[in-house]
């Protein structure tokens, strides 16, 4: 199954006579689904968006979104899984091999590489984030494990720095781990209203020179 880079899978169809299996058929409907919800969602919001409408605009019966999922919720949960899965293959090839500081850094340029092109999937994320906190409170519990495991990341790499030798012992990682993520979802914010591609690479080389050496002034 190959992923694109909206953070949905696709499935490529095979070139023989061979009839796909149940569990293919199923795979590719929901890929369908998945990728139909987003788009949606990022062009009229969470609350814009229907069951029927997702099942229309993924090419199936107004029903099947239904059958699948049981509830617009429980869908909404899944797009938010299907980025975060996404993204995590997607960092885990860019972080192979670094550690401490230097795969901050690289974590840092991941996170707005993907906001600069991939900016529907994005978008909708985004969107399901601001919904939990008001409109869709029952999205909080899946959006907290997306920002837990965003800050543990960072705080992953903080402590690899410390016990590497490159930041001093004393500081105040975890404090530290949400500053680098609260700027990093400003410049994301940033990117959406309008900041153009090349200014928010440049953002997130600030990010990283500023904080990074705001840590080390510290020691």
């Amino acid at each position: 199954m190959d992923q694109d880079r909206d953070g949905i899978s696709r499935r490529k169809r095979d070139s023989g006579d061979r009839p796909r299996t149940q569990a293919e058929r199923r795979a590719e409907s929901d890929s369908r689904m998945l990728r139909a919800a987003t788009e949606l969602i990022a062009r009229h919001g969470a609350a814009g968006v229907s069951l029927a409408r997702i099942g229309i605009a993924a090419g199936y019966s107004r029903g099947l979104p239904t059958e699948r999922y049981g509830s617009k919720g429980r869908l909404l949960e899944a797009v938010i899984d299907a980025s975060d899965n996404w993204f995590q293959r997607r960092l885990a090839a860019r972080l192979e091999g670094r550690t401490g500081l230097d795969a901050l850094r690289e974590r840092v340029r991941a996170h707005l590489e993907t906001v600069n092109e991939s900016r529907v999937p994005t978008v909708a994320l985004f969107l399901l984030i601001i919904d939990s906190a008001a409109t869709l409170p029952e999205l909080q519990p899946r959006v907290q494990r997306l920002n837990d495991r965003w800050r543990t990341g960072i705080l992953g790499d903080l402590q690899a720095a410390r016990e590497a030798g490159e930041l001093p012992g004393n500081l105040g990682l975890e404090r530290h781990a949400v500053l680098i993520l609260a700027a990093m979802h400003g410049v994301a914010v940033q990117a959406l209203i309008g900041l153009p591609g090349e200014d928010i690479l440049r953002a997130g080389d600030s990010i990283i020179d500023e904080l990074i050496d705001d840590l080390l002034r510290q020691g």
